[in-house]
């Protein structure tokens, strides 16, 4: 299904783990350094499970003596992710950021959840 899907501003996706700090759900979670500002949509898929829940936050980078790293702003959208099907998700980015983070989530804890999440243009027929 993602393959069908082109993200006109970028996008990203993976398989959701789980890890030692919260046992019960996995997670996975995708830095987009873009330059958006404005109305899109994120286009989300995902297959191995039932269903996962992608947040989206705008980000700023702030850099420092080990590298840069990024502080989420406000959560600027969000939807369960019905697998088999595909989710559009309106976002509208403010200006001045750096980017967008997807955060995936499922209580799905078999690790064999994946999801991918385009970025286009709003109203795009992608």
């Amino acid at each position: 299904m993602s393959s069908q899907l082109a993200g006109d501003h970028g996008g990203g996706g993976g398989q959701l783990i789980v890890d030692d700090d919260d046992r019960k759900q996995a997670r996975a979670g995708v830095a987009l350094q873009t330059d958006l500002a404005g109305p899109y949509d994120v286009l989300a898929v995902c297959r191995s499970t039932k269903v996962l829940h992608l947040a989206i936050h705008d980000i700023t980078s702030k850099h420092d003596k080990y590298g840069d790293s990024f502080d989420t702003n406000s959560l600027i959208g969000e939807a369960n992710v019905h697998c088999g099907a595909t989710t559009r998700i309106p976002i509208d980015v403010p200006k001045d950021r750096d980017g967008i983070m997807l955060d995936a989530t499922t209580a799905d804890t078999s690790e064999r959840a994946l999801f991918d999440a385009f970025i286009v243009t709003r109203g795009s027929d992608q």
